[in-house]
């Protein structure tokens, strides 16, 4: 398996860590077997990327122990103040997103290593594998990727939709060179993928075409300091009916966190005032192990206490309020 030999190699670097992820997979799995693959096909990718020269394991461990740590560090405090550290965005943007070395080894690397050492991450993939079977029901075939960074979710949907062209959109230089690569490596999407290096906070929104059928906007909401507005924009991007797979993190720190979210409900009224109908709504509790059934998974979304990462296929609505 994939898996036991990308645990192997992390290992060799953090034994700890290795042991960890371990665990957050074994009490994650389902005991699907398509599940069971798609471990093994993030794993693969990892170990490509490494053996490729994309980054290291070395750099992929030491960027997601940061992330681990600041974390941990801070999140209590986040819970009680109702408020992430940072302040302003154009500070994080100077200190992280336009830090293209800090982007390329540390950031990037991370988030990869997250969908299978972080539930939320992992539990955004398995929802993004239902939500694309029914995209391929409803025929989507042109799909933009906002604020794509790796790229990686637009080439796995690409992957899964091979008639589909998608188009990942970042304000980050570095995204585009790094997603680039990651198409190379994975070769998903070859030919019809590709990478505008777009700020759609600003004025270069515009500078889109309308009217594609599905848009992802994974873990973005958090990060900007007008979320309505911004599902203002994505909704213009859209066909009558268009679909959206999104996610936001709910009292979640980080350091580029800057809206915070106290429950899933806040998210999801403001998905609807933007003009989107929940057409599933599929959240998570930041725990280590799957909550057993569905009343502790609620209990767990609905608890003040525990971070959550907020998941939901929407469809454009045919009658805005």
């Amino acid at each position: 398996m994939q898996f036991d030999a990308l645990i192997h190699s992390i290992s060799l670097i953090d034994r700890e860590l290795a042991e960890a992820i371990r665990r957050i997979e074994d009490g994650w799995k389902t005991g699907d077997a398509a599940d069971a693959a798609l471990t093994d096909v993030i794993a693969d990718i990892l170990m490509s990327c490494v053996a490729g020269g994309l980054f290291s394991v070395d750099t992929m461990v030491a960027g997601f122990n940061m992330f681990a740590e600041e974390f941990l560090r801070h999140q209590m405090d986040c819970v009680r103040s109702g408020s992430y550290r940072a302040k302003e965005y154009e500070a994080v943007r100077r200190q992280v997103y336009e830090n293209d070395e800090y982007m390329a080894s540390t950031y990037y690397p991370a988030l990869l290593l997250s969908y299978i050492g972080a539930p939320n991450y992992r539990h955004i993939l398995r929802s993004l594998d239902a939500t694309l079977g029914d995209w391929r029901t409803t025929g989507v075939n042109r799909i933009v990727d906002i604020a794509g960074g790796h790229g990686f979710l637009l080439l796995y949907a690409l992957n899964k939709l091979p008639t589909a062209t998608g188009v990942c959109v970042d304000l980050s230089p570095v995204a585009g060179r790094f997603s680039s690569s990651l198409q190379k490596i994975t070769g998903w999407g070859e030919s019809r993928f590709a990478h505008r290096t777009i700020d759609l906070l600003g004025t270069q929104a515009s500078e889109l075409p309308s009217s594609f059928d599905a848009a992802l906007c994974c873990e973005l909401l958090e990060h900007i300091p007008n979320p309505e507005e911004f599902l203002n924009r994505i909704r213009a991007l859209l066909s009558k009916e268009g679909r959206l797979f999104v996610s936001a993190a709910v009292r979640m720190e980080s350091v580029d966190h800057l809206t915070f979210f106290a429950s899933r409900e806040e998210v999801t009224r403001m998905m609807e005032v933007a003009g989107f109908e929940i057409l599933a709504d599929m959240s998570v509790p930041f725990v280590a192990s799957r909550p057993s059934d569905a009343h502790k998974w609620d209990r767990l979304l609905s608890d003040g206490t525990v971070p959550a990462t907020f998941v939901a296929e929407c469809r454009v609505r045919s009658n805005p309020r």
